[in-house]
């Protein structure tokens, strides 16, 4: 199953409150749409750790990154694990996503384990951080 902008796809823990599936939904959207939708998902002080050589990044600057890699096409998540604490929640999953870098090549596949800490805000969930541990597809 893949990620579209009209239908998210995830095999979701039954573990997940609702509000939150709603949110790894919005997010697996977002990364589709584009850098405002995401924006809209996540604190001002959000902190993503990712990248093959452990970057750190604010929002605005991962946002840039992110953007500059290729629009990502589909993203979907599977084997996902929810902790949910006072006003914060734990997601960790299997996520792939298919990113065009060359408008004439195939996409290119991107797996990671990602781990989304979401925190209840009065606006709904958002995103204060986010680690992706990329993996290499098999072969």
């Amino acid at each position: 199953m893949t990620t579209t902008p009209s239908a998210p796809s995830s095999t979701d823990d039954a573990r997940v409150p609702e509000e939150v599936a709603q949110a790894e939904a919005a997010w697996l959207v977002a990364l589709t749409k584009g850098d405002e939708e995401q924006r809209a998902l996540m604190l001002p002080d959000c902190v993503i750790v990712h990248g093959p050589v452990g970057n750190v990044h604010d929002r605005e600057h991962f946002l840039r990154y992110n953007a500059s890699m290729g629009a990502t096409l589909e993203a979907e998540t599977s084997e996902v694990t929810c902790q949910e604490r006072e006003g914060r929640v734990i997601v960790t999953c299997f996520q792939k996503m298919r990113i065009r870098r060359v408008p004439d090549l195939p996409p290119f596949l991107v797996q990671a384990v990602a781990t989304r800490v979401w925190f209840s805000t009065d606006e709904g969930w958002r995103l204060g951080h986010m680690q992706l541990s990329r993996r290499q597809p098999s072969a």
